[in-house]
């Protein structure tokens, strides 16, 4: 029996031992695991810095090289391909690492699957081995071992029962201690594969932000070229308009001069013939009352024409209402477009108020983040908490260890020997389970910083995305806002050059309204020395006429005269 109990104790420590061994290599695995994740996190992080570096030297070089805007956005588009292609490598390489990692979790785990069942059929081999030797106990021995057996079982018999139960307890503490491990290995076995998926997302979630971000720079930059060529376009549009408003004002001076001079040349005529014609009324009218009158005739008719003009400058006078009408639907429709203008504007606000949006809901998703990393924190409490069950059962183990040797010594006096040697066997296997589970202890706190250290590194990550996404924020808002002054700017410009093309089409109209009421002047004033000149030939053939009148009835009076002295005579 007692042979029976070593070998039960013997396969009871045996079975500790590879516990322990299952224990360390699972710590092992778990480090070379973390060890392999901080590493990617590393190159993820230098490569992270180097393309930050590379879109400074870009932003540096688009900044010095603004005087050449064609040339600049092929080659930046190239390195932008160029760069999307190493992070696909990137990517690429890190999901082959990820996947190598996975299948060597699944081959361990399957080993250790089959060391556990390995595991369970000894147990039921040796329990169906002690349950047969029990069962198939030795009849035949000589006197003096069935006396000492009588005398052992007649003093001893419950005590090796004590210590078959106790052994059971053991075992089934063991068994319960299997199960224990192996779900706490399920767990492990699911955070990991947790931290696997988080560390996937968060990898492709800065994949997404940087292939956003190259998004974002390339369309900036494709708008600055856009209104780059625009501005350029309208300055050319601006510089050929301006050259034909200065050629259309140059032609416009020549002929108002020309038609001045042509204007004075014939007024210069108009008023010697004016003089002239004065100078015969004055004739007129000194030698004949009657021409006076018919003067005061086309005085009266003078009249008659000033209320004409009267009347033609009434009628220009509701013209120039009716333009003053125009002018006035005009400015409503300016009216129109500034608000219409002012609407783009809002609706552009509009679209800047769901960009804050969109990084508020970032923001929001780095609070989650940090969230999970806190739910890990206390995921490891957990852990340590379990650690400080695991050693309280420890404790309680070497306490049943402690008793069962003290009742072996009790009842082993007369194996003094054997004993001690055992004592120090067992004494050697505390000290090894010992040091052994302070390599578990050091090892699991080991475990916990790396995970802390992981842990910070992950929230200064996030602080660095978001970091970003506030640079980029700022930049794009900066950006925008030049844009809307830029806007604003050309807006103006156009403005005023519209004011002034509508300021000169004002001027060139009314000088051809001027044009017109100097050619309708010239034809009246036409017309009426036409009508002068008719009258005065008309008074001039009348005068003509009356001194004919005057010569004839003077040579009548005359010739009467000369009758009157010879009619005396004749009477006489």
């Amino acid at each position: 029996m007692k042979n029976r109990v070593q070998v039960v104790v013997l396969d009871n420590e045996r079975l500790q031992q590879e516990l322990k061994s299952q224990r360390q290599e699972e710590a092992m695995r778990e480090q070379t695991l973390l060890d392999a994740s901080g590493n990617l996190q590393n190159s993820w992080i230098t490569t992270g810095e180097d393309s930050r570096v590379e879109e400074a030297a870009k932003k540096s070089f688009s900044h010095g090289n603004a005087d050449v805007p064609k040339a600049a956005p092929g080659g930046e588009a190239e390195k932008w391909k160029l760069d999307l292609e190493r992070l696909k490598l990137i990517y690429e390489e890190k999901s082959e690492i990820l996947e190598s990692q996975l299948k060597l979790l699944r081959k361990d785990l399957a080993e250790s699957q089959k060391n556990c069942e390995d595991l369970k059929e000894r147990l039921k081999h040796k329990e169906s081995l002690l349950a047969a030797n029990i069962s198939n106990r030795v009849g035949g021995l000589c006197l003096k071992c069935a006396q000492h057996e009588a005398v052992l079982s007649q003093t001893h018999s419950n005590v090796h029962m004590q210590t078959i139960e106790r052994l059971t307890k053991e075992r089934d503490d063991l068994m319960s201690a299997l199960v224990s491990v192996r779900s706490s290995l399920a767990d492990m076995q699911q955070r990991e594969a947790s931290a696997y998926e988080q560390v996937k997302q968060a990898v492709h979630m800065t994949e997404e932000a940087s292939f956003e971000k190259t998004k974002a720079l390339i369309q900036c930059e494709q708008l600055k070229s856009e209104l780059e060529r625009q501005a350029d376009r309208l300055q050319k549009e601006l510089s050929s308009q301006q050259e034909k408003r200065a050629f259309e004002k140059e032609m416009m001076k020549k002929e108002t001069a020309k038609e001045r001079e042509d204007m004075r040349s014939k007024m210069l005529t108009l008023s010697q013939n004016i003089a002239q014609l004065e100078a015969e009324v004055e004739k007129v009218t000194r030698e004949k009352v009657s021409a006076i009158n018919q003067l005061e005739e086309i005085q009266s008719q003078l009249t008659s024409r000033e209320m004409d003009v009267t009347k033609v400058c009434g009628e220009m006078r509701y013209q120039l209402n009716k333009t003053k009408m125009d002018k006035d639907e005009a400015e409503k429709e300016h009216r129109e477009y500034r608000a219409k203008t002012k609407r783009d504007l809002e609706i552009k606000d509009q679209e800047i108020e769901k960009l804050t949006l969109e990084l508020s809901e970032s923001k929001q998703y780095l609070e989650q983040e940090q969230q999970k990393a806190a739910q890990a924190r206390e995921e490891c409490l957990k852990l340590t908490e379990m650690l400080g069950e695991s050693e309280h059962q420890m404790h309680l183990t070497r306490l049943e260890k402690e008793s069962i040797q003290q009742s072996l010594s009790s009842e082993a006096k007369a194996q003094a020997l054997q004993a001690q040697q055992r004592e120090q066997e067992l004494t050697q296997k505390i000290q090894q389970m010992e040091a052994q589970h302070d390599k578990t202890e050091n090892e699991q706190y080991s475990l916990l910083t790396s995970q802390n250290t992981f842990l910070t590194k992950l929230k200064e990550e996030c602080c660095t995305l978001a970091k970003k996404l506030e640079q980029v924020s700022q930049k794009s808002r900066s950006e925008i806002a030049q844009l809307s002054q830029e806007k604003r700017y050309t807006y103006d410009k156009l403005k005023k050059l519209q004011q002034r093309n509508d300021e000169l089409e004002e001027q060139c109209v009314q000088h051809g309204r001027l044009h017109e009421i100097m050619k309708q002047r010239l034809k009246q004033l036409d017309k009426h020395s036409q009508a002068t000149a008719q009258q005065l030939v008309q008074l001039l053939n009348k005068q003509n006429q009356l001194l004919l009148e005057r010569q004839s009835l003077s040579e009548e009076v005359g010739h009467l005269r000369s009758q009157l002295p010879s009619m005396p005579q004749s009477d006489c």
